[in-house]
């Protein structure tokens, strides 16, 4: 069957078609309401985070303006330049820029730091709210390269960054005069606000990473989300990024990555959300992507399941048992589904082949009447042509006066007429039909004395065997009519019957064969090729009416396995040879019909 074709491949193209387009609906739906999620939340957030960074911006950008403003305003930092280092005026100058550094670090509250730093003598003046120790060695460590950066005429307002171990800060210095720098730090951490930012769960948060990628504040997030954010950088001019990390077992997790750079210092300010905890109030959505297509497929295999079951096996049922009919089997009958239009069906079904199985079994009994009528047309043929043959025999032999040959020809033609009474049935014994050809023979022997001769040669056992009535005689007539023609010697028929091999050479024991074998002028060439290729059948009224006779009813009888074959001895005469299907009156079976009504 094409499966193209079939019912279940149009089924299945039909709800795809019915089904793709609600699902690519339904599909295009949540990635529009995630996509709406997002903007949301990335609008929030970003808000938040430029609000910060804005912030922080402008305390920076304020704490310049203030560290410039230092050499032209403060009287204490411009005296220290023309005091002695060392003196009593130097230290008292020094603690009143310490107090006035402790009073704007609560002014300026990103701050934690202001210094100023003698190049000449190396002398580091530090005001600060934290760790004095750690914020000393930060300055101090980082003073070279910011005095060697200041060493131009142009002062940038970017801050630097310093990393000082596990601590890392933004300082700002400014070149007062050639002997002193002022300058200030920013914690890195007072920078970064993650609690300010929705949505950021247990597995977000905000850092602050350099330009090499690297964290240069401290985090909620871990070492391999740092790393992802900053394999993203590049991307932050979007509103928002959504990136994956890899975890466990090969299972993606997703993040809206939010940020923007600094414009007082080279960094970037990086928010991570964990997509999971963003949609917790989306479950739905979040999940129905994911599902789409298993969902798709559990339905078409459910429809297909329900569908076999309802349309598909009583449909198959139906075709194979459709089948069986057409290959001659009507003894179908099919279970009757549950579904009434199929049930109608199926019975229909069933009530057709039991209709077809009565019907062809009426038929073909009428043909075995039809076949049994014409059997016994076709024998009754037969005595009709010899009847006229005898009177003919009878009318010579009174007109030749031969009266004893007349009285014994009388007694033959008795028994011979006295056979033929019985020769209604449809097969008789093979030893009933030689001994009638045997009278018929001696009638012919009476009328040819010393011309004409017979012959029986037929193996033991074989009389009980069952033939046609009358398939011999013909055979016997036609060789006395056309071979016993001008002759000097006497014409001798020869009738073998035997068990043996067939004439395509097989050797097969259940072949009767009968062969009528004369030495007589032999058939015509032309006659011979016609009678070898059953032409005789043709004219089943014309002079080869025996034959005719013999070959239809023994075709009636057993069809192919009974076959007739002529042909002419190598020193003259004919053979004709007869093969039926060696059988006996028992397995016959039913051979025995009424007599034909005589009338």
């Amino acid at each position: 069957m094409n499966f193209i074709r079939s019912l279940r491949f149009k089924f299945i193209v039909g709800l795809t078609l019915i089904m793709l387009p609600l699902f690519m609906l339904l599909y295009y739906n949540n990635v529009y309401a995630m996509k709406v999620v997002r903007d949301k939340v990335s609008l929030t957030n970003m808000n938040h985070l430029a609000k910060s960074v804005e912030q922080n911006e402008r305390v920076l950008q304020e704490t310049n303006r203030y560290l410039y403003s230092l050499g032209e305003r403060d009287p204490d930092i411009i005296s220290l330049f023309f005091l002695k280092y060392g003196s009593g005026d130097y230290i008292i100058a020094k603690q009143r820029i310490m107090n006035k550094f402790m009073t704007d670090i609560g002014f300026y509250n990103l701050i934690d730091s202001f210094f100023l730093y003698d190049a000449v003598n190396d002398d580091l003046l530090l005001a600060t709210s934290g760790n004095y120790d750690v914020k000393k060695s930060v300055v101090q460590e980082s003073m070279p390269v910011q005095m060697q950066q200041l060493e131009g005429d142009i002062q940038k307002p970017e801050w630097s960054i310093v990393r000082g171990g596990t601590w890392n800060a933004l300082v700002k210095t400014v070149r007062i005069n050639q002997q002193f720098y002022a300058g200030a730090l920013v914690d890195m951490n007072a920078l970064n606000h993650t609690q300010q930012f929705t949505e950021s769960g247990d597995r977000g948060g905000a850092v602050i990473v350099g330009t090499d990628g690297g964290a240069i504040s401290d985090s909620t997030l871990n070492t391999a989300q740092i790393q992802l954010a900053a394999a993203h950088l590049p991307g932050l001019k979007n509103p928002y990024q959504v990136i994956s990390e890899v975890v466990n077992k090969g299972e993606a997790r997703q993040y809206l990555m939010l940020g923007t750079a600094s414009a007082m210092s080279q960094m970037n300010y990086i928010v991570l959300l964990p997509e999971e905890d963003m949609m917790r109030n989306l479950p739905f959505f979040q999940q129905i992507i994911r599902l789409l297509p298993i969902g798709a497929a559990v339905i078409l295999v459910t429809a297909l399941i329900f569908l076999r079951h309802l349309l598909f096996r009583p449909m198959n049922a139906l075709i194979r048992g459709m089948r069986r009919v057409s290959r001659g089997d009507l003894d179908v009958k099919l279970d009757p589904p549950s579904s009434s239009e199929l049930e109608f069906m199926t019975r229909s079904f069933n009530q057709m082949t039991s209709e077809i199985r009565h019907l062809k079994i009426d038929v073909y009994e009428e043909q075995l009447r039809t076949r049994e009528a014409e059997f016994k047309q076709l024998q009754m043929q037969i005595n009709p042509h010899f009847y006229l043959n005898s009177l003919n025999i009878i009318h010579s032999l009174a007109s030749l006066q031969k009266h004893e040959l007349v009285q014994q020809m009388a007694g033959h033609l008795a028994d011979y007429f006295r056979f033929s009474l019985r020769a209604g049935k449809r097969v008789i014994r093979l030893d009933e039909e030689l001994e009638h050809i045997r009278h018929y023979l001696e009638i012919q022997k009476l009328r040819f004395p010393s011309r004409f001769d017979f012959e029986l040669d037929v193996e033991p056992n074989l009389g009980h065997y069952v033939i046609p009535p009358l398939t011999i005689q013909p055979f016997v007539e036609n060789a006395i009519i056309h071979g016993f023609q001008r002759r000097t010697q006497a014409f001798v028929i020869r009738i073998v019957a035997r068990l043996g091999e067939k004439s395509s050479g097989q050797v097969d024991g259940t072949v009767l064969q009968l062969m009528i074998v004369d030495n007589g002028v032999g058939f015509e060439e032309e006659l011979l090729g016609r009678l070898q290729h059953g032409q005789y059948a043709e004219d089943p009224s014309g002079q080869h009416i025996g034959i005719w006779n013999v070959a239809h009813r023994l075709l009636v009888k057993y069809g192919d396995q009974a076959s007739l074959q002529f042909g002419n001895e190598v020193d003259h005469g004919a053979k004709v040879i007869i093969d039926l299907p060696a059988q006996t009156e028992e397995e016959e079976g039913g051979a025995y019909a009424e007599p034909v009504d005589r009338g």
